[in-house]
């Protein structure tokens, strides 16, 4: 080896060096909050599947019991199922509800000039915190809903997660719009196509990403939800699944074993929509956040 290939040699074994610290210095903190979010998870999971004498031993076993599904069996008994049933029908109007009211409403807000716009757009971002489940407009929603007559039906839940959700769904959707070029709307004006052809054969097949981390976001805002979900409605047809999981807890204490299996369940949907289209919740944040 020539002395200058040596030299280059030894003067970037302190940058791998320093580049491997960098790194373990990052991963470790991100692998102790994953093991953090995880072991939850995995202590739920296990004690769902723990007889009623392994729940309270002391002290409590990790992997050292004997297996059972009589807690998974109560829980299919108490109709837990047909709950989640129920809260997927709710899940998926809301998501196609708000995916088709988000994507029109984000193309006008970033291609159309109309008075107000910018105040109304900020009204929109303002509202995001609705996805989080607006707990504080339970009292007058319920009040208002009940004056109209349409508390205790089938539609009244995915209404009021629509509107939570919406926002959010806007604000995503526009961030990528706003990356496409505008050329190619004029083009498509140009060959006779009206804002209805744009939408659907441009700002439909460019958008997709942003669709997907909206149509992600909305359906596990909408799984997640427990107040409106609980007051709502009262009918146990009509209860979404996260009533339910609190019906485990009684007057008189935790019925742990078909708590946690309830609750182990009720993970299943999220970790299947994430698992197969996460990714988009990544893709669809961050297309429009570079332009050029």
């Amino acid at each position: 080896m020539s002395a200058p290939a040596a030299a280059a040699t030894a003067a970037a074994a302190p940058r791998r060096a320093l580049g491997s610290l960098a790194g373990i210095a990052v991963s470790l903190p991100l692998g102790l909050l994953v093991l953090a979010n995880l072991l939850p998870l995995v202590w739920g999971a296990l004690t769902s599947l723990k007889g009623d004498a392994d729940l309270f031993r002391f002290p409590p076993s990790f992997l050292d019991f004997t297996p059972t599904l009589e807690h998974y069996a109560r829980v299919a008994a108490s109709g837990f199922f047909g709950s989640m049933g129920t809260s997927l029908a709710y899940a998926t109007a809301t998501v196609l509800a708000t995916l088709a009211l988000a994507l029109p409403a984000a193309y006008a807000f970033d291609r159309f000039e109309f008075p107000y716009r910018q105040p109304l757009f900020l009204l929109v971002v303002a509202s995001i915190p609705l996805s989080l489940g607006a707990a504080a407009l339970l009292i007058p929603n319920y009040v208002y809903f009940v004056k109209l007559g349409i508390t205790n039906t089938w539609f009244v839940l995915p209404l009021i997660y629509t509107a939570h959700q919406l926002p959010m769904a806007i604000w995503i959707i526009k961030g990528v719009i706003e990356s496409i070029p505008r050329e190619l709307d004029e083009a498509a004006i140009v060959d006779g196509g009206t804002h209805r052809d744009i939408l659907r054969h441009v700002m439909l097949p460019l958008a997709r990403p942003a669709l997907g981390a909206a149509g992600v976001l909305a359906f596990v805002g909408t799984w997640n939800e427990f107040v409106a979900g609980s007051v709502m409605v009262d009918s146990a047809a009509l209860k979404p699944v996260q009533p339910m999981i609190y019906s485990f807890i009684g007057f008189f204490g935790r019925e742990w074993g078909p708590l946690t299996a309830s609750a182990t369940l009720a993970i299943v949907p999220i970790l299947v929509a994430f698992a197969v289209l996460g990714r988009h919740i990544v893709s669809g944040l961050t297309k429009g956040s570079v332009k050029g």
